[in-house]
């Protein structure tokens, strides 16, 4: 009987021919050999698919389907997963070579904890800055951030495996912050937490498909709504919620005080590496 793959890493992919492969890449170039490359390709009508044929590694797995949208597309990617863990990395973001191998090795130590996270370097045209963040590290501050904003970068995520088998995936119903709304239910019942490494670099941009397809008002409201879930769940202070209130204004700040603001939010933030 063949060894149980490691580490899963996850990649639902849509129009993304350019820059897919720096993705790709920055996978098969992990210090962690012990992997698959799951990519659901979701309907692409540009070249991705010619893009993903012509790569040659028997990690890499792709399952082409027609356009069912991203949640619908993570959902079957966890459902098709071989891993042991399951790692989420988004097709314009790139994971840096150590972050696998520093993800599994705190989950085997920490059986415990279902779910962990990292640091982010976070490349944001929008917005003209170039960053670094640090999440709160342990469950109990997690949680706490869990009211404040999203506490995590979807791409430095790593899970068990074991949470899909017993019924915990990203919901399709879900219109905005699908992954925030899964990682809600995660924490309701399990331990999470961050690592406080620099272990991706997520690039923000006007023409992404997160930032084309979201409305800033809705995904601001949901948000609203899922931090107020995330006081009732965790049972938080009821002071927490001057939290979500606070968020009705935030997008109308200047990001000078934006970034102030998420300071006093308990996010670590300092220039770009």
């Amino acid at each position: 009987m063949m060894a149980q793959t490691r580490v899963t890493t996850i990649l639902t992919v849509y129009n993304e021919e350019v820059l897919v492969t720096r993705a790709i890449s920055s996978i098969f170039n992990q210090t962690l050999r012990d992997i698959e490359l799951l990519i659901i390709d979701d309907g692409s009508n540009d070249n991705t698919p010619a893009v993903l044929a012509s790569i040659k590694d028997s990690r890499l797995r792709v399952i082409r389907g027609q356009r069912m949208g991203r949640a619908q597309a993570l959902k079957m990617a966890c459902e098709e997963a071989r891993g042991e863990y399951i790692a989420n990395i988004d097709a314009d973001d790139i994971a840096y070579p150590e972050r696998l191998s520093r993800q599994m090795e705190f989950l085997d130590s920490h059986p415990d904890h279902a779910w962990v996270g990292c640091g982010e370097e976070r490349r944001d045209t929008r917005r003209n800055e170039h960053i670094v963040r640090v999440y709160p590290v342990d469950d109990m501050e997690v949680r706490r951030q869990s009211a404040k904003c999203i506490p995590y970068t979807h791409s430095g995520i790593m899970f068990r495996r074991a949470l899909i088998e017993n019924g915990i995936n990203y919901d399709p119903s879900q219109p905005y912050l699908i992954d925030f709304e899964f990682f809600l239910r995660v924490a309701r019942h399990h331990k999470v937490a961050n690592l406080p490494d620099i272990l991706t670099c997520r690039y923000v941009r006007d023409e992404s498909f997160f930032q084309s397809r979201f409305k800033t008002s809705r995904q601001n409201w949901r948000l609203i709504c899922l931090n107020i879930r995330a006081i009732h769940w965790f049972g938080l202070p009821l002071y927490f919620a001057i939290y979500p209130v606070a968020r009705v204004i935030y997008p109308y700040l200047p990001n000078a005080v934006k970034r102030g603001v998420r300071s006093r939010f308990g996010l670590e933030e300092s220039s770009g590496i």
